[in-house]
Formats: C-alpha cells, structure tokens, sequence
C-alpha cells in the first residue's frame, strides 16, 4: 500500500543570496546553505528521464543496507526537476580522489579520461587500487566490512539491485582526510532502475514477462572481467567476480535477504505521484524485487 509518508521536495532557487559555482556547460551547479554553510550539488533531470527518482530511490535502498551514501534529496530550481547532493568531502576540507586516478598510478598509460568501452577498468585492477594499505573504510560497519573491497562488494550488490549501469572510474573513490584514507561512499546512481524508460513502456514489458525478464537481466556495468575483455560484465555477474576475491558476500547477501519486499516497495511508493504515477513505480518495484530473487539464488 501506499506510504502515507512522502519524500521531500526542496525548492532551490539562483535568484537568491546564495553562492552558486555554475559547472562550465554540465546542467549542475554547487550552492552554499544559507545559516550552516552547507554545500549542496544541484543536478538537473535530463530530458524524459527519472534521474531524480532513481537518485532518491537509490540513496534509500543504501541506507536500508547500511551502505555509506552520497546524501540525496528530491529539488526543484526555477520550476526544473533534479535532485541535490550533499558535498560528502565536508566543504572540500577533504580530497576526493576518483576511481581514474587511483588507477592512474597503478596502470602505466592508463586512459584516464575516457569513461566507457574501457577494458583496464576490470575487476582485477579495481581490487588491486583498492588494496593499498593506506585506503581504510568508514566507521559504523559490520565488523567483517573492514577492507576497502569488502565494501566495494556492497556497492557492486547495489548496483546489480538497482540496475545501475554507470559504475565508471569517476563514479567510486578515496576521500583523503588530513589524519586518514577512506573509501568514499557510494554515489551518482541515476542511470538505474529504468529510469531511462517511458511510461508507456514499462507497461508494455510489465504485460510480457518474458520481455521483462529480459530487461532485468540485460543491465552492464562499466567493469570488465579482464584488461583483455570485449564487453563490460552485467551487474549481477560484476558482484559474483568481484566478491570471489572477498570474505564478505554472504554477509551482504544476508542483508539484502532480510529486507522484505514490502521494505523495498516503500522505498518507491514514497516517491511523490506528482513526479511519477503508480504503474510506473509498480515497474520499479517489480524490478527490485526480481533482482533481489536472481541475487539470492545460491551460486
């Protein structure tokens, strides 16, 4: 049933007194909050997408498994969709080192800006950025969460639970505090749960389950198997590699197996109706819970 609990939707507006650092030609902007000096990215929805209900969404299902977060809420600015990110690096008082240039210093000639159809970002390599010694993970998490990749694992079982298919270089890394190195949290997940998807569409794959099916089990990350790979691995098969070289993925999928699908559903019906009606987020939770069922069989 519906949650009588809605999700917030803050109204961000560029005429007012705040400090507003426009992104070149990016449809995102940084603004300060007025009384706490909190830093905010604003990012617009593109065109005939749910960019900001896929973030939202996302970010909640996270919290649900206790997987640290990029902080995300529903906004509007001038009458346009988006959503806001809280600036995890604490006002840039702490480095954020992306996933490129971690990789950068340990693969000689390693294409560092260009995102896709990029072979080097592999399992192997990924593991080996995140096993330097100095890289730690945040504190609050399960005990047998205490390396980098370990973590890394969760992210990934997010990824294959939401579909998410833009986990690229510049979508992980390490935050460089003055006293340590973290992994920083998980973050940028609007190319997820069919967010890309019209309406009418996700109707038609709900009336065929077969094509639905399909379209579950078709989503790639942008992580290859091997250096050597032709194609990017899909999301689930990213999280089965991956956590061959990890102790930790019976505790994750422990997780995930003790959230019910009616946690899940809540997750999406507090989405707002005004930003997305009920066939489309009964598609969205179908999907979940069919990731979640194709995660939890024993491998």
């Amino acid at each position: 049933m519906p949650n009588d609990i809605e999700y917030v939707i803050y109204e961000i507006s560029i005429s007012d007194n705040r400090q507003i650092e426009q992104m070149g030609s990016k449809r995102k902007f940084w603004f300060t909050e007025q009384g706490n000096n909190l830093s905010w990215l604003f990012k617009y929805n593109r065109d005939n997408t749910g960019e900001d209900w896929s973030e939202r969404i996302a970010a909640e299902i996270a919290e649900l498994l206790n997987i640290p977060h990029a902080e995300v809420q529903l906004a509007t600015c001038e009458g346009k969709r988006g959503i806001i990110s809280k600036n995890f690096t604490d006002n840039s008082k702490n480095a954020l080192v992306h996933g490129n240039e971690l990789l950068g210093l340990l693969i000689p000639e390693y294409p560092l800006r260009q995102k896709y159809k990029l072979s080097k970002h592999s399992i192997n390599n990924i593991m080996g950025a995140l096993s330097k010694e100095y890289i730690i993970v945040p504190s609050g998490l399960s005990p047998e969460i205490d390396k980098p990749k370990e973590l890394f694992l969760g992210f990934l079982m997010l990824d294959a639970l939401i579909g998410n298919t833009d986990r690229h270089h510049e979508n992980w890394g390490i935050l460089l505090f003055p006293e340590k190195t973290e992994l920083a949290p998980t973050f940028d997940h609007a190319s997820s749960l069919g967010r890309e998807l019209t309406d009418d569409r996700r109707k038609q794959l709900l009336s065929n389950p077969s094509h639905f099916n399909q379209y579950c089990n078709r989503a790639r990350s942008a992580i290859y198997l091997t250096d050597a790979a032709p194609t990017p691995l899909l999301t689930i098969d990213v999280f089965n590699e991956f956590a061959k070289g990890c102790s930790s993925r019976n505790l994750w999928l422990d997780k995930l197996s003790k959230i019910s699908d009616n946690s899940l559903k809540d997750c999406v019906e507090k989405v707002p109706s005004i930003i997305i009606g009920s066939d489309s987020k009964n598609f969205i939770e179908k999907l979940l819970i069919a990731n979640k069922q194709r995660l939890l069989i024993p491998t």
